[in-house]
């Protein structure tokens, strides 16, 4: 069994250090793929008339990289707005081949209450992006953004707090996804896929998305399973580091089938 983690917007793949480690320690019977997303981590993001191809591109890449036939795809924050994209593409890659995969998890996902949140409307404006996005990079503000975006930033180690600002700072795909994720698009992909089985996972003391905005998803994917974690904000793989492994490999073990 093969698990694809992939990660949101701003950040990158780092936030997943932790867990990556504890699968090598614990060798709990699958391996975690970390796709390298264009854009991030300092790669170079080209624009194309396709705005998904690139990173479809980059998934496919990663899930051919290993002959294994079973995948579980994960996806955290816009992550899972990228898997939701493929799956509304029925999982082909921009190379004609079809990926499916055994089980899909949306964490947190983005999309279903665009129209009801703040946020999603203040970063319309392509400056107003910009201006958040360096704001965030900020190396002065980073206290200030700790305590916005964590609720135990203490429990994560330094080195990867601060790797996980850095990421930030070399974002350039950053501003891109506020164009890609629209409620247009949402209603899009909520209406192919809509009878699909999905398996949705929420913190409930989440601040990103809150947790109430979980009612819209079901609504919209009434065969999907939900499952929320009270004690768990928006990053549980940093602040709650064994939390979180021993969800994501108890998910793993009992997932349905995605088709």
């Amino acid at each position: 069994m093969n698990l694809l983690l992939l990660h949101g917007n701003g950040g990158a793949s780092s936030r997943f250090r932790i867990f990556e480690q504890m699968v090598k320690d614990r060798e709990p019977g699958f391996q975690v793929f970390l796709p390298a997303l264009p854009g991030f981590e300092g790669r170079s993001l080209l624009r194309k008339q396709d705005q998904w191809e690139p990173f479809l591109s980059a998934l496919a890449q990663t899930v051919a990289s290993s002959p294994e036939d079973d995948w579980v795809y994960y996806g955290h924050g816009i992550g899972g707005s990228i898997l939701l994209e493929w799956a509304a593409r029925n999982w082909q890659t921009p190379m004609g081949v079809r990926m499916p995969p055994k089980a899909v998890v949306l964490h947190s996902c983005i999309g279903a209450s665009l129209e009801k949140r703040f946020f999603p409307k203040l970063m319309k404006p392509l400056l107003m992006r910009q201006f958040i996005h360096r704001l965030i990079g900020w190396r002065a503000l980073q206290p200030f953004w700790e305590k916005k975006l964590f609720l135990q930033a203490d429990r994560i180690p330094i080195d990867l707090r601060n790797q996980f600002f850095e990421d930030y700072r070399t974002c350039i795909a950053f501003p891109v996804f506020f164009d890609m994720i629209t409620p247009r698009w949402y209603q899009s992909v909520q209406k192919k896929l809509k009878d699909k089985k999905f398996q949705f996972l929420w913190g409930g003391k989440e601040r990103v998305v809150a947790s109430r905005f979980v009612l819209l998803w079901q609504r919209g994917f009434p065969n999907s399973e939900f499952k929320t974690i009270d004690s768990w904000d928006h990053f549980p793989m940093l602040e709650q580091s064994e939390s979180f492994y021993q969800e994501i490999t108890q998910l793993i073990d009992q997932l349905p089938d995605y088709e």
